[in-house]
């Protein structure tokens, strides 16, 4: 039996329940089939129920449909539904499915305990600190002496902030994080568990005498607004100047990011991937998971890095690479097919030499 929305509008919070037509409504849908359908879930469409809802973003996922029990999807305006059941199902054709996902996931998000402004009694502040009113600070929490906190910034417990540092407005940083001191946030940054920003860059010199002499690093890190930067990540400070993060940059768990590094606006680098001292990201490149990049190398605006690539000259704009040493993309598989012929290619080269050998022994007037 079809189920009927009590109301049109999406219901509250803890019912985490959504009438079709609402959820159209929020997302700029084109609804195909009933809008009176309710939704009370959001999954994959290999596990979604019959209360659920998903989003078809590929041909392939299309395909799909007509198998699973997803009661709703988001699907991509133009992509052919085979199987649709307009009846009972419904689709909301939004133009890209994916950027529809992020808004679904953000209404069918648990809701969390509010968050109160103030200082934990636990917390340790000293008191030349400036921290805004609407500010939250965890238990165990310890902000040095200078430092400057954003209005309804949430420190969670267990951060430690160095002294002089500087967080704007809206941000979240997680349990465990370690803000070394002078570096500077700017607004909405969001930091997770246990990164290190501002950290001694990796600097060291034979010194002469048998040992290594360790290069201060006395910059700072510098973080601009929307930044997103994962678990266990770590950024270290620049030698001297600033180590930049450019504004919407979103970077995964365990990356490392070298000394003097610049990174421009709007990148994304997937998990464990490195930069060494001194290299420049331009705007908009993606890094993929593992991808390792020498010191001093420059990646033009857009690059595009495959996982596991090894960078140890400049990118071009735009350009894919892929492997160690980065090689483009469409070489690369190029090369890719032609290994797979020669093991072919070496027995043919024995035969050819054997088949040789041979004729030149019948010639041989001994």
């Amino acid at each position: 039996m079809t189920q009927q929305a009590h109301d049109p509008a999406i219901n509250g919070a803890a019912g985490k329940s959504f009438t079709v037509g609402a959820l159209a409504q929020r997302l700029g849908a084109a609804v195909e089939g009933p809008e009176s359908l309710v939704v009370s879930g959001l999954n994959a469409l290999d596990l979604a129920g019959p209360t659920d809802i998903s989003f078809i973003g590929s041909d392939s996922y299309a395909a799909r449909w007509v198998e699973s029990k997803a009661l709703a999807a988001a699907v991509t305006q133009d992509l052919i539904v085979p199987g649709h059941d307009a009846n009972r199902r419904a689709l909301l054709r939004v133009p890209n499915a994916d950027l529809a996902l992020a808004e679904l996931l953000t209404l069918f998000a648990p809701v969390g305990s509010p968050v109160r402004p103030g200082i934990h009694p636990d917390a340790t502040v000293d008191p030349t600190a400036n921290i805004d009113e609407s500010a939250a600070i965890g238990a165990r929490v310890t902000i040095a002496a200078g430092c400057r906190i954003g209005a309804r910034t949430v420190i969670e417990p267990g951060v430690q902030i160095g002294s002089d540092v500087v967080i704007g407005d809206d941000c979240t940083i997680r349990a465990g994080v370690v803000i070394r001191e002078r570096c500077v946030l700017g607004h909405r940054v969001s930091i997770h568990p246990n990164s290190v920003i501002g950290s001694d860059g990796f600097g060291y010199r034979p010194d002469g005498r048998g040992g290594m002499q360790k290069l201060p690093h006395i910059g700072i890190v510098e973080i601009h607004d929307d930044v997103e930067i994962g678990s266990c990540t770590t950024i270290d400070r620049a030698k001297f100047g600033k180590t930049v993060i450019g504004a919407h940059t979103k970077i995964d768990n365990l990356v490392q990011i070298g000394h003097n590094v610049r990174i421009g606006r709007c990148c994304v680098l997937a998990s464990q991937t490195g930069l060494a001292g001194t290299v420049v990201v331009e705007d908009y490149c993606q890094l993929g998971a593992k991808s390792g990049v020498a010191d001093h190398r420059r990646l033009g605006a857009g690059a595009r890095l495959a996982a596991m690539t090894g960078v140890h000259k400049d990118i071009e704009a735009g350009a894919e690479v892929v492997g160690a040493p980065a090689t483009d993309r469409r070489l690369f598989w190029q090369i890719q097919a032609a290994l797979r012929k020669l093991p072919e290619l070496v027995r043919t080269v024995a035969r050819l030499e054997q088949q040789e050998r041979r004729s030149g022994e019948d010639s041989d007037p001994a």
